[in-house]
């Protein structure tokens, strides 16, 4: 069943609850590399959906099997000032990534204890030859509970890097076998989308964890 979480915003803060520490993508594979894809991990590359086949690990990137580029795969690392951005040299540090034809290259998050998230923010920009074609989908889907919900999609064109924010409607609990998942789809046309991105899970503040374990346990009590 799915069910709507919440509204997707755009290019805005989180809120006091996003003041506190971050998880970030690029940050996890600088640690732990492209070497194993798999359901131990933290972050998950997938084709086509959250529970779909893990892409397979090629040293230093994940990939697909299939004709280059009409597959998903993601990496190599981006640093800033490498591989051409749209509008000139990678404006941050991130990593490669390309959807394929009608099959959405999908980033997974998915926390091996219970964790308190705010939302995901993406950064991303068009690289190479990128504006040779007509952007890339992105849409964050959070999968709590067994339900599923959007939190929203936002669409990559032009020069311009954004950074789109996915947030939660409130500070939401995390167990095993709960997910973010990042989609990066095609847009109806999977030439020349060539994206460099990053994927951050806002945690909240401290104050707002023991807020929201208080309000979970009180729930309890009333079932």
């Amino acid at each position: 069943m799915r069910t709507s979480l919440c509204v997707f915003t755009a290019c805005c803060a989180l809120g006091p609850a996003a003041l506190g520490d971050v998880l970030g993508f690029r940050s996890w594979l600088d640690t732990n590399g492209f070497g194993t894809n798999n359901a131990s991990n933290l972050w998950q590359g997938r084709v086509g959906s959250a529970t779909g086949s893990f892409m397979s690990s090629a040293g230093t990137s994940w990939v697909t099997v299939g004709p280059q580029f009409s597959v998903p795969l993601m990496g190599p690392l981006i640093n800033i000032g490498g591989e051409n951005g749209a509008a000139g040299p990678a404006t941050f540090d991130g990593l490669w990534a390309h959807p394929g034809a009608g099959v959405p290259a999908v980033l997974v998050f998915a926390p091996q204890a219970p964790t308190f998230v705010d939302g995901m923010t993406v950064h991303s920009e068009l690289i190479a030859n990128g504006l040779s074609g007509n952007g890339v989908q992105f849409t964050v889907y959070a999968t709590v509970g067994g339900n599923t919900g959007s939190l929203g999609t936002t669409t990559l064109t032009g020069v311009t890097d954004r950074l789109d924010v996915f947030a939660l409607p409130s500070t939401t609990l995390l167990n095993p076998g709960d997910t973010l998942s990042l989609y990066i789809s095609d847009n109806g046309n999977y030439l020349y989308d060539h994206v460099n991105f990053n994927a951050v899970i806002a945690v909240p503040a401290p104050s707002s964890i023991a807020l929201a374990g208080v309000l979970i346990a009180a729930r309890r009590r009333r079932k």
